[in-house]
């Protein structure tokens, strides 16, 4: 009982009460330094980077994509409004690195940019220079004289050494005059290889006694060595010459080298079947067509034996596409690797832009935080360059337009939402039209997922290359 009375004298009390105020303002200094640990926080979620993007004669930019890089490796990125205004926020204060790049105008950088805390701070001042434009020269030559330069290569190429491989065209080969075209078909003619093989084909029939009525010897043989070369001259020559001439088609099969052994394999196919204009775009295969025709009329003059017109033309046609296509496909595959004089590079030193390539873009117009409408055309931007082996195939900045068909929100503001979007075409380089698709497989449309960009609010969308494009070769 006395222990007891002792704990409450007055001094223990004041000892009791001196250890609360210690232990109250121990909690009072934790909960200021949570405090200020919290403003700093605060402090550092409120910092941003902001700017104005303008041309050299101070016109806003409006869809120049602006990536700003941290310390910490990760990066964020905005488009300019219809100001030419960005403005990235909850950046941890600090130093960046910001690039802006906008279609037709050469890349600005800058580094060591403060990421600022006031928000009426001083805007980055960003004045973009119109690119160079590229401009793709032939030294020295016109067209007939370039084309000229590459068919004295192209007369040289034999397979294994030997036979002619003159009708293949393994680079950008230039147009043939109708001089040229005919200077091709004379020197396959008049080749030693194929006097020889003309021989060995007359040999074959006559052995096996074909066209009987030349009979043997020495002069059925001459019959049969003539009508097999007759044919292969009135061939050449009416297709060749004549046909590809008046119809400004070219005779040679233009190597790809490009892709998958199936898809050249089908390239291959599908040249059978088609012609390239002396413009250099695809064409029905007229001269062709015209060629067998006439070569199998001219035939009934010097073949003996009765054949009916159908029999006649059905064989021809047949016989003709049927030999483009193994023919084809032995020049796609195999052969340049035994012929001679053949370029050691593809045939194309344009680069290619492969289908299924993802491409991402940002919403600059149509398509914001709060949606769109189905019915509404959406302009984008490439937030990040297109390279293949080193190239830019498409810039970041260059532009794309589609329409949107569907739009569905996001359940959360943390959750993606999805749109339908059709016709989506991106003008790479400035100059050429690539088509778009929402999904990597061909012929599965799907709507695509969009989200918004942190820090800025804007869209974002991942599409995919449509179909293989040729780009032209900057480099």
């Amino acid at each position: 009982m006395q222990a007891t009375l002792s704990s409450r004298t007055p001094g223990a009390f004041a000892l009791s009460i001196l250890a609360w105020r210690l232990r109250y303002r121990a909690l009072t200094l934790a909960a200021l330094a949570l405090l200020s640990g919290g403003h700093g926080a605060l402090a550092q979620a409120a910092a941003s980077i902001q700017g104005k993007v303008t041309d050299p004669s101070g016109a806003s930019i409006l869809g120049a994509v602006v990536t700003v890089g941290g310390p910490d490796g990760n990066s964020r990125v905005t488009v300019t409004d219809s100001e030419g205004a960005f403005q990235i926020l909850s950046l941890p204060p600090g130093n960046y690195s910001v690039k802006i790049s906008a279609s037709g105008m050469s890349d600005w950088t800058a580094s060591n940019v403060p990421a600022t805390l006031t928000p009426d701070s001083q805007p980055l001042a960003a004045v973009l220079q119109v690119a160079p434009s590229v401009t793709s020269v032939t030294v020295g030559l016109p067209p007939e004289e370039l084309a000229e330069e590459q068919l004295k290569r192209e007369t040289q190429q034999r397979f294994l050494g030997v036979i002619p491989n003159y009708f293949v065209a393994y680079g950008n080969a230039a147009p043939l005059s109708a001089k040229q075209k005919f200077d091709l078909s004379f020197k396959t003619l008049i080749d030693p290889a194929t006097l020889a093989a003309v021989g060995i084909t007359a040999g074959i029939q006559q052995s096996k006694n074909s066209y009987y009525q030349f009979g043997q010897g020495s002069e059925g043989y001459a019959k049969r060595y003539g009508a097999a070369y007759g044919t292969a001259a009135t061939n050449l020559l009416i297709t060749s010459v004549l046909a590809d001439s008046v119809l400004h088609q070219d005779p040679r099969y233009f190597y790809s080298g490009q892709g998958t052994k199936k898809q050249r394999a089908w390239y291959a196919v599908k040249s059978a079947f088609r012609a390239r204009g002396d413009d250099g775009k695809w064409q029905a295969p007229y001269a062709g067509v015209l060629g067998a025709v006439g070569a199998a009329e001219l035939s009934n003059l010097y073949y003996p034996g009765s054949r009916t017109q159908y029999t006649l033309l059905g064989r021809s046609l047949m016989f003709h596409f049927a030999g483009l296509i193994g023919l084809n496909l032995s020049e796609e595959l195999f052969l340049k690797n035994l012929t001679s004089h053949a370029p050691a590079k593809s045939a194309h030193s344009t680069p290619v832009l492969r289908e299924g390539i993802p491409v991402t873009l940002i919403a600059v117009d149509g398509f914001g935080g709060q949606g769109s409408t189905a019915g509404q055309t959406v302009t984008f931007v490439l937030a990040e360059d297109l390279t293949q082996n080193g190239k830019v195939l498409a810039k970041t900045g260059d532009v794309a337009s589609g329409l949107v068909t569907q739009v569905t929100a996001a359940a959360t503001p943390d959750a993606p939402g999805s749109v339908a979007l059709q016709n989506v075409t991106l003008r790479a380089s400035g100059a050429i039209n690539v088509p778009l698709r929402s999904n990597p497989v061909r012929g599965a449309a799907t709507p695509v997922q969009y989200k918004e960009l942190p820090g800025s609010g804007k869209i974002e969308v991942t599409l995919f290359v449509a179909q293989n494009i040729l780009l032209p070769d900057t480099n």
